[in-house]
């Protein structure tokens, strides 16, 4: 499977963005990965890179993202939520 280019991903050439995920731990900004499904193929591909806060750094738009294929899988997530106290079961 030929992998799509940072470049590809980025103009949105050869599939559609359906995720983005950022976690502000990098002490310039934030580490980044989006998830593209290229339809073409039917499969799915995600782009991790750094990302300053001034924009002056983005690896993806600078063509040094890496590009792994990646799958969909489900997640069953259990939450709760408060009882209020005058309310009917």
């Amino acid at each position: 499977m030929i992998p799509p280019t940072c470049k590809q991903l980025w103009n949105e050439e050869c599939g559609d963005s359906i995720a983005h995920y950022a976690d502000d731990s990098w002490r310039h900004g934030s580490y980044c990965e989006d998830i593209y499904h290229r339809k073409e193929d039917g499969t799915y591909w995600s782009a991790s890179y750094r990302k300053s806060g001034d924009g002056e750094t983005n690896e993806f738009r600078e063509g040094d993202a890496i590009i792994q294929q990646v799958e969909p899988y489900t997640v069953t997530v259990t939450k709760y939520r408060l009882v209020k106290e005058n309310e009917d079961a």
